[in-house]
């Protein structure tokens, strides 16, 4: 990109931006109103890029100036369920980006934010405080970190440390999905938006099918099979423009799409079978007489065309392409492409929205098959005379009548002993019935449940959250609120523990009144866990905080010692693995179970592993080997450029989670952390959920992952077999 380039965003910016942006303040000391124009409407341009707003609305967003606390603009959008929160760097010749300062001091006022200090903010921000609030006590919302910039799309190495701390930091590292994420637009992003957004130039595929078929009245439209390759190159040539017909662009890491990945990655085979496919809309369809001899090929060329179902599929497609292309080479899609010629006005909207609206099979639609459930439904109405609704139904089961599985899940999860399973209530609550076969369901919903404890559970479970909603209403503290709203399974937990088996277990227990003390415990624990959180994790952001399993535990623990005047020993912490979402499997034998759990190992501690067992000496040499294609083709050029980059050195030194220090700076890393940054500093984009332990390698010992494994290996022979 050339100046030529930055001359047109900025002219762009004073025309559509300018005019809408708040520089009253420039005015008045006399500023450089052109310079703080550019600054303000980069910002403003980058909430348009990752929102869609109109210009208006983007300078709105615009927070720049006295006390902005390293912030340049806050939107909120309510169709993503996403906060924006932007630092911008204009510079006339596009050779400066963020410095190392600017990245700490944008840091520091993301953790303000998350903690809702608004007196930390200026008045802009302040008018923005209501929309902020009610987003960070929305369970569903995410959190982008943008940084717009003139400059290249690629942050110093220096620069991209404390950014990429900070989303370890807040996302954990056993997170499903990701609640904070980074994205860096450098002037290609922002001037090819522009370009886009003016242009008519339409999005024009070309598509080789198989096995395919062909409807041609009253409609034109074409279906068969495609390889999910070639899906993942559209989708890496046009990215989300691929999507610009569709109601939503790619969600990123969520459960089902994990579950996608998790196919590709171990099935490919299989995929077709998994996936219920894309739609494509094209103005126009035309096959190629070459490779369309017969119904087996067809080469067809679209016209206009725009994927209006499958974002996700697609997205994840790609992901798994830039991990390791190979995992493609078997896994095909089923396509269905419908020409717009002759449709009448409103079909491809109607198109559009049918196909996303249509109802799907929930994985615990499956759990009614299990019998076990007929066995509960028949005893809580023959106990309690109370209804049981296993099947989901347009009226579900409620109040008084009775209640459903999934309020019996929750209320289970929340009344057990450990408190994993109220967080995994709260962080994704179809863990807990993943499959009839899972521990943690067979856990929930054993064949010898106390169907009075079910009962009781649910009832108790509405008292305490007709409790914390009307406490909500009582505090003007956004951040007590939080805790209310975030930790709400996590207080439930607490109050069900004090209320103890004794009266969970009595099937007298509402007609006695034992239950009455439920909403006075909320109240009591609830208080107390606030100010656990206050000691501990006063700069967190609640969401993901009260979706950690480690830090929940502690909270629980030191919440019930202060209540209960002295130590408290919780039950033994249910060793947890990371379940592929979706994925249905029988339990295995002691082997195999041996076998998985050195796996796990491997994959999710190998640094704990080795650290455990002083597996590694101080100063042991790492070097580091690529794990796929991509990587060998981009990273390994790059590497050989200067030796060190490939290079590090094992410390057992305190922090334990950084136990690489690089040669090329002598700063400490995680495993995965350096290969991210490594990737970053070479110029291109890292894949999600990439595994550092695969990529560095001790001499003779292979790589970390291969180490941890060697070490366990013992311990794996002697395993009871239990999973978690």
């Amino acid at each position: 990109m050339s100046v030529l380039h930055i001359s047109q965003v900025g002219a762009h910016i004073q025309r559509k931006i300018g005019p809408h942006l708040d520089l009253e303040d420039v005015k008045k000391r006399n500023g450089d109103l052109q310079a703080v124009t550019l600054t303000r409407g980069l910002a403003a341009l980058a909430v348009q890029v990752l929102t869609g707003f109109e210009a208006d609305d983007a300078a709105a967003c615009v927070i720049d100036g006295f006390q902005d606390n390293g912030v340049d603009a806050i939107a909120v959008d309510e169709t993503q369920s996403r906060i924006i929160i932007v630092q911008s760097k204009w510079h006339a010749e596009g050779r400066k980006t963020m410095d190392q300062s600017e990245a700490l001091k944008l840091v520091n006022g993301a953790k303000d934010l998350f903690s809702q200090k608004f007196h930390l903010f200026n008045d802009r921000a302040r008018k923005l405080q209501e929309s902020i609030e009610n987003a960070l006590i929305n369970p569903e919302i995410r959190i982008t970190i943008a940084i717009a910039t003139t400059g290249p799309g690629v942050l110093p190495v220096e620069v991209q440390r404390p950014l990429q701390d900070l989303l370890t930091e807040v996302n954990g590292a056993d997170d499903l999905d990701d609640l904070v994420d980074l994205k860096v637009l450098g002037l290609g992003d922002l001037h090819g938006f522009l370009t886009d957004k003016t242009s008519l130039k339409r999005l024009d595929l070309d598509l080789h099918l198989s096995e395919w078929g062909s409807v041609q009245t009253p409609y034109q439209a074409y279906y068969g099979l495609v390889p999910a390759g070639d899906i993942a190159a559209w989708y890496d040539r046009h990215g989300e423009r691929l999507f610009d017909g569709n109601i939503r662009h790619a969600l990123g890491r969520t459960a089902v799409n994990e579950a996608l990945v998790a196919t590709l990655r171990r099935e490919p085979q299989h995929f077709w079978y998994f996936n219920n496919g894309i739609t494509v809309l094209a103005e126009s369809i035309n096959r190629a007489a070459r490779d369309s001899h017969s119904r087996t090929t067809g080469l067809f060329r679209l016209t206009g065309a725009t994927v209006v179902n499958g974002a996700q599929t697609a997205a994840s497609i790609h992901a798994v392409m830039q991990e390791d292309e190979t995992l493609l080479e078997d896994a095909e899609i089923w396509i269905r492409v419908i020409g717009l010629d002759g449709c009448p006005d409103g079909f491809a909207s109607s198109v559009t929205r049918a196909t996303n609206t249509q109802n799907g099979v929930d994985a615990r639609d499956f759990i009614a098959l299990d019998p076990n459930q007929d066995r509960i439904r028949a005893q809580l109405r023959l106990q309690f005379d109370k209804t049981y609704g296993v099947k989901r139904t347009a009226e579900p089961v409620t109040g008084g009548n009775g209640c459903d599985v999934e309020e019996a899940a929750i209320s289970l999860a929340c009344a057990h002993s450990d408190p994993a399973f109220a967080v995994d209530a709260k962080r994704q609550v179809s863990v807990l019935w993943a499959s009839t076969d899972d521990p943690v369901y067979r856990q929930l919903f054993p064949e010898d449940l106390n169907i009075a404890r079910l009962w009781n559970s649910v009832v108790a479970l509405r008292m305490i959250d007709a409790e914390l909603a009307r406490l909500r209403n009582m505090f003007d503290d956004s951040r007590t609120a939080g805790v209310l709203v975030h930790g709400n399974r996590l207080i439930a937990h607490l109050a069900l523990s004090q209320l103890g088996s004794s009266v969970l277990d009595d099937p007298a227990a509402e007609s006695k009144g034992l239950l009455e003390p439920t909403s006075r415990l909320t109240g009591e624990l609830s208080a107390l866990l606030g100010k656990v959180v206050d000691r501990h994790y006063s700069g967190a952001f609640l969401a993901p905080l009260f979706k950690n399993h480690t830090k929940c535990r502690r909270l629980v623990s030191e919440t019930l010692s202060l209540y209960s005047g002295g130590p408290v020993q919780l039950p033994e912490q249910r060793r947890t693995t990371k379940r592929d979402a979706g994925v249905i499997s029988r339990r295995p034998s002691r082997r195999a179970r041996a076998s998985q759990q050195a796996t796990t190992r491997r994959k999710q501690d190998a640094v704990k592993v080795i650290q455990a067992a002083g597996g590694l000496e101080e100063g042991t040499l790492l070097v580091f080997r690529p794990d796929t294609k991509r990587e060998e083709q981009l990273l390994v050029p790059w590497v050989e450029e200067v030796s060190a980059r490939g290079r590090a050195r094992w410390t057992n030194q305190s922090p334990a989670v950084n136990p690489l220090i690089w040669e090329v700076d002598g700063e400490r890393y995680s495993p995965s952390n350096l290969v991210t940054t490594m990737m970053i500093a070479a110029g291109y984009s890292p894949p999600s959920g990439v595994r550092g332990t695969t990529r560095w390698t001790v001499e003779h010992r292979g790589t970390l992952s291969d180490i941890a494994e060697q070490i366990g290996a013992t311990g794996a022979e002697d395993a009871d077999g239990r999973l978690w």
